[in-house]
């Protein structure tokens, strides 16, 4: 033992240590896979590619499950929409192998007017060597008069 202290080797191992990536590949990283979400936001296949198998959304009515979102989607084909969607405010915080992205999605309709504006905040999880979503919420935008 004392020849493994000395090459500064620990004595005993929790296991294997999940791999930290680095703080600002990761923010590029979960920027890229919030966009890609943001577009995919009705297909099931690239869904299922981003959520991750213990994904929870939180909603109004309840708790959803991964499974239970691309059953929705796959059953469901979402109506064509005039409008346009983009991101403000977006923050990414890392802490590890966790990463918090808040903001706002604004939809605006052809003209360029805003319709709706929603406050989320996803929770990713890097795992086997990718981010994959683990947790989401949104809710209906309502500006304060600060």
């Amino acid at each position: 033992m004392v020849a493994l202290c000395a090459l500064g080797l620990p004595l005993f191992s929790n296991g294997p240590k999940a791999s930290k990536p680095d703080t600002e590949r990761a923010t590029q990283e979960l920027l890229q896979l919030e966009n890609q979400w943001l577009k995919a936001r009705a297909d099931a296949g690239a869904q299922e590619h981003i959520l991750a198998a213990d994904f929870v959304h939180a909603l109004p009515s309840g708790f959803i499950t991964k499974k239970d979102q691309i059953d929705f989607l796959r059953r469901h084909q979402a109506p064509a929409e005039d409008l346009t969607r983009h991101f403000e405010d977006l923050k990414v915080r890392i802490y590890g192998t966790a990463g918090v992205v808040n903001g706002i999605v604004v939809a605006a309709d052809h003209s360029g007017a805003e319709v709706r504006k929603t406050v989320f905040t996803d929770v990713f999880a890097y795992r086997n060597g990718r981010w994959q979503a683990v947790n989401a919420q949104e809710n209906d935008f309502k500006a304060s008069g600060r």
